[in-house]
């Protein structure tokens, strides 16, 4: 797991770099203007043009360094700032003697004037375009001349470099306000800022590299990150199958889904749970799921429920049997599934996965959310969250980090928001972000083998809290495998089952792919 920051965690990291450590802003200030260059230089041929972009703030100040540095590899530099608000940090007005003193111009006017060619519409070609207005620290919509200048930049050509985060795009919620700094590459310092992993944020940054400048783990002093991003190295984690084991070694499962009709959420859920490793899982769903069941999976072992002689003891049974429970996948809203609810939530003994249905149901009465065992997991999507929380999707998709962190702490269990991009929040307010998986997963029956592959690995015993995060980040790169064999179009949920294999069995070579 990588530390992920927001503004406020970078402001406090930065600052006790340079109060408790010593560290002086301007050493930090320059190996940021050196590593942004350094990548420019890949991009911009020397005699090549560069317009920077700079505001009043020490973000300004990193591209009045990147502009002389640039000056220096012999690129042609055209620097504006934006007027004086009386607010100008002090390194930003030594940066600005410096060039003075270099004899580089830096202007007030937008466009500058720059020799190269016109290009359509009449505006001004650069080789590349840095923006370095803002920085981290924006959350409000650019005004003014901010806008303007950020509006024209998009409209250029040209290589577009962010200096630690685009202007216009939150770091601490990747809300992408209008005009934002459509970037080709954002170059950040220290940590990865949370906006830069959550859409529309993400798309606004380009590839981002993480500079490394100075500022460490030890720059935490006595507090810790607050946010993670999954990544290959934790694959490591994965259960270990040790030689000298049985089926009961690796745990059993207990599915409660399906319906009439409904077998494939209940298969989809059972396949995965054994593609994820576990040794034994028993399926409670309808009878009339029975034959295609024991077609499709004959390793599971059912247990059937007439609607017409539902009786509690054996599911009772079934929940003393399990090792982790999946409540919900297709098991329908009506009378008969309120009661599998109930009855789940009052007498499970080991952990519970509350998945599609199950949530319908806790949002439909939401006085079981109190018999919530603590330390279960919940993996709604965002309609599901929202007749969970009574607020509507666009609210939920513009704070979802904050809305998993609340629901978690809240009722003490694990929250699993899925998105595009799926935040995995624990009851102490630790957060992970996944950025694992594709487009192609946007399939019926791909939440449900997300549901199997969590049970599964809390079955083999991994903690709850390790396995959330983990699961759906397995979830994602099987997502991926799929896609890479199958195409982005045709990905079946049971693509995404049979896809565990090759990242559970070969998790070096998946980790290698991924990282590259």
């Amino acid at each position: 797991m990588r530390p992920v920051v927001n503004s406020r965690e970078m402001k406090q990291c930065d600052g006790n770099t340079i109060q408790h450590f010593g560290v002086p802003s301007l050493v930090l200030m320059e190996r940021a203007a050196l590593a942004v260059v350094s990548h420019i230089l890949k991009k911009v041929p020397k005699g090549g043009s560069a317009l920077i972009l700079c505001g009043n703030g020490n973000n300004g100040a990193d591209g009045l360094a990147i502009a002389r540095l640039l000056h220096q590899q012999g690129i042609r530099v055209s620097v504006v700032q934006t007027t004086d608000n009386g607010k100008r940090s002090q390194e930003n007005k030594l940066q600005c003697q410096i060039l003075h003193t270099y004899g580089i111009p830096v202007g007030s006017q937008f466009p500058v004037e720059e020799p190269g060619p016109l290009s359509a519409g009449n505006s001004k070609t650069y080789d590349c375009i840095v923006d370095a207005l803002f920085g981290v620290g924006l959350s409000r919509p650019l005004q003014g001349a901010d806008a303007q200048w950020i509006a024209a930049a998009n409209r250029m050509d040209g290589y577009k470099v962010a200096v630690d985060m685009p202007s216009g795009v939150s770091s601490d919620s990747g809300k992408a306000y209008e005009p934002c700094f459509a970037a080709d590459l954002t170059v950040t310092f220290a940590y990865q800022k949370i906006g830069q992993l959550l859409y529309p944020g993400c798309a606004k940054c380009g590839v981002v590299k993480t500079a490394l400048i100075g500022i460490t783990d030890e720059s935490w002093l006595e507090s810790r990150p607050s946010c993670y991003l999954t990544e290959p190295s934790d694959l490591k984690k994965l259960p270990k199958r040790p030689s000298y084991s049985n089926k009961g070694t690796f745990g059993k499962v207990l599915v409660v889904a399906g319906s009439k009709g409904m077998a494939g959420a209940a298969l989809f859920c059972a396949q995965a749970a054994y593609r994820s490793g576990c040794g034994l899982v028993k399926v409670c769903t309808p009878e009339e799921n029975r034959a295609p069941l024991q077609t499709l999976l004959p390793e599971a072992i059912l247990l059937t429920l007439s609607e017409q002689e539902w009786k509690p003891e054996p599911i009772l049974e079934a929940l003393a049997w399990a090792d982790a429970v999946v409540l919900g996948p297709g098991i329908g809203t009506g009378e008969q599934a309120c009661r599998l609810v109930e009855l789940v939530l009052c007498h499970a003994s080991a952990p519970v996965v509350i998945d599609a249905d199950g949530l319908n149901v806790l949002s439909m009465q939401k006085d079981l959310l109190q018999r919530v065992p603590a330390g279960c997991v919940i993996t709604p999507h965002l309609g599901e969250m929202a007749r969970l929380t009574a607020k509507a999707v666009p609210q939920i998709q513009e704070e979802l980090l904050p809305a998993a962190r609340e629901f978690a702490t809240r009722h003490k269990l694990v929250c699993v928001l899925k998105d595009a991009r799926t935040v995995t929040a624990l009851p102490d307010g630790t957060a992970y972000i996944n950025t694992a998986g594709c487009s192609a997963m946007a399939k019926g029956g791909s939440g449900d083998v997300l549901a199997g592959i969590l049970a599964g690995l809390v079955a083999q015993g991994m903690p709850v809290q390790e396995a959330a995060p983990l699961g759906v980040y397995v979830h994602g790169l099987a997502g991926e495998a799929a896609a890479a064999k199958t195409g982005a179009y045709s990905v079946l949920a049971r693509d995404l089952a049979d896809a565990l294999g090759c990242v559970l069995n070969e998790p070096a070579k998946v980790a290698g792919a991924a990282s590259e």
